[in-house]
């Protein structure tokens, strides 16, 4: 089950990663330097982020089976069940409420698109930590490794799309950049969770 579970996982997470550069490569009114990515899904390109984001929910929910389902001996496998399964739920919450585009005029559902971002990249980010710890544990290594640095170019991204939001001249010329190698980051994190849940199936 675990092993089905998980390649069903890595399924969707590779889909999200085609989509994600698909994004980037059609023409679009959107600079990826001065726009979040989440400006897509009010543009010309909306029905491509749309599937991008419906993809997104199977794919946070399926880890999260995987990991109930075949990690019982792990002690974070509750908590981190629980967190990926919340990034599922916002994520298909997403599609209902849409961003306010750069420069427009703030609205209450744009208000709550934010504070549901800023919920998927905190929970995203919080649980590399355990499932970094988990496969320096059990290996492989070259996996463990490799998902270490996925966890450290996050932090730096996250960190400087943090920066950028608070200081409004970095805004336009960092946000779009760092957030985008932050979204990147952990969509490769957790395919790569994704093969390590196969390979551990």
């Amino acid at each position: 089950m675990t092993f089905t579970l998980a390649a069903l996982a890595a399924a969707c997470g590779l889909a999200r990663l085609a989509i994600f550069v698909a994004l980037h490569a059609v023409k679009n009114e959107y600079s990826p330097v001065r726009h979040a990515v989440s400006d897509y899904a009010v543009g010309s390109t909306r029905r491509l982020s749309s599937i991008m984001t419906w993809i997104t929910v199977p794919f946070w929910g399926l880890l999260a089976a995987a990991v109930a389902t075949g990690l019982n001996d792990w002690p974070d496998a509750t908590g981190i069940a629980v967190a990926l399964s919340a990034l599922a739920v916002i994520f298909l919450v997403l599609p209902f409420v849409p961003t306010d585009v750069e420069g427009e005029k703030a609205t209450t559902i744009g208000r709550l698109h934010y504070l549901l971002a800023i919920a998927w990249f905190a929970i995203s980010y919080a649980c590399m930590g355990n499932f970094t710890r988990l496969f320096s544990d059990l290996g492989p290594e070259w996996l463990a490794a490799t998902l270490t640095v996925l966890s450290w170019i996050a932090a730096v991204s996250l960190a400087v799309s943090v920066i950028a939001l608070v200081v409004k001249k970095l805004r336009a010329r960092v946000f779009g950049l760092s957030e985008r190698v932050f979204i990147l980051s952990v969509n490769l994190f957790y395919l790569g969770v994704a093969v390590g849940l196969l390979l551990l199936g």
